[in-house]
């Protein structure tokens, strides 16, 4: 008896053989005519392709993650290169709005009238005293420039105060401010007679010997009468803020808003008399 291959293998082997038996034929069959098959092939490939694409969903997966981290990244990065874009414009803005301040209160200073007996020194203030309790401050014109003491300094809005110091290329200025500074002034409305004092802060000055019957207002403009001839008459000084009427004595305690400023007064004005030349001789 001849043995067969099929008598006393496993069940499994001997259908692995018949697979790979009627595979072969088949294969023989596809290469001789390829297009008996072609409804066979497409419906196969048509069963396999949701294999094929669940197959790619990790792949896709990992692609879209990257994706997503890059685009986060350049999203992040485009914001903060905007954000810096605006910061600049920003900063920029503010320069020009700094110089077009500038500009309009230089302007302001150089359209002020101009007195006939003086002319009109534009000088800048460089500096502040060493004395944090005095009001005084630096300006960059000096005796080369005709400046002198005792002359008087203003700015577009009124008196700032008189030259006490003065040096080559530079001078030093006390403001109305200042505790020790007085302006003699006169109340534009009644033409009444007073004495502005200073009280050591830019923002304030106290209007003195006001009896209490004198007809005085908030809101009346006070300004220099040039008693004393130490400043001349006619220039702002300041507005009445607060009247109070004091039991101590028969004078008001009046509190006054100065009209010039003396917080950003970054350009003056020296008034100097037009007999007086920069080499301080008269002119005949």
């Amino acid at each position: 008896m001849i043995p067969s291959i099929f008598a006393r293998q496993p069940l499994s082997l001997r259908k692995t053989a018949i697979v790979l038996i009627v595979a072969s034929i088949l294969m023989w069959f596809d290469s001789k005519n390829a297009e008996w098959f072609n409804p066979v092939r497409n419906t196969s490939h048509a069963a396999m392709q949701p294999i094929y694409q669940l197959s790619l969903l990790p792949s896709y997966a990992q692609h879209w993650a990257s994706g997503s981290l890059q685009s986060k990244e350049a999203l992040r990065r485009e914001n903060m290169q905007l954000k810096s874009q605006l910061i600049h414009a920003q900063a920029k803005l503010q320069q020009q709005d700094y110089i077009l301040a500038q500009n309009a209160r230089l302007q302001g200073i150089l359209s002020t009238t101009k007195p006939e007996q003086f002319d009109l020194n534009l000088a800048q203030v460089i500096g502040t005293d060493t004395n944090l309790l005095r009001q005084i401050v630096v300006i960059n014109k000096g005796a080369q420039d005709g400046v002198q003491v005792g002359q008087t300094v203003i700015d577009e809005d009124g008196i700032l105060g008189q030259i006490i110091n003065v040096y080559p290329n530079t001078s030093r200025l006390l403001l109305i401010t200042d505790e020790q500074q007085s302006v003699a002034v006169t109340v534009k409305r009644t033409g009444q007679r007073a004495i502005v004092t200073g009280k050591g802060i830019p923002t304030s000055l106290s209007l003195d010997y006001v009896f209490k019957t004198s007809d005085v207002r908030v809101g009346d403009e006070l300004v220099s009468s040039g008693l004393g001839g130490r400043i001349p008459a006619g220039y702002r000084v300041g507005r009445i803020a607060q009247i109070e009427d004091t039991q101590a004595d028969n004078f008001r305690s009046i509190e006054v808003t100065p009209t010039a400023n003396f917080i950003d007064n970054a350009y003056v004005l020296i008034l100097q008399d037009k007999l007086i030349n920069k080499n301080n001789t008269v002119i005949n």
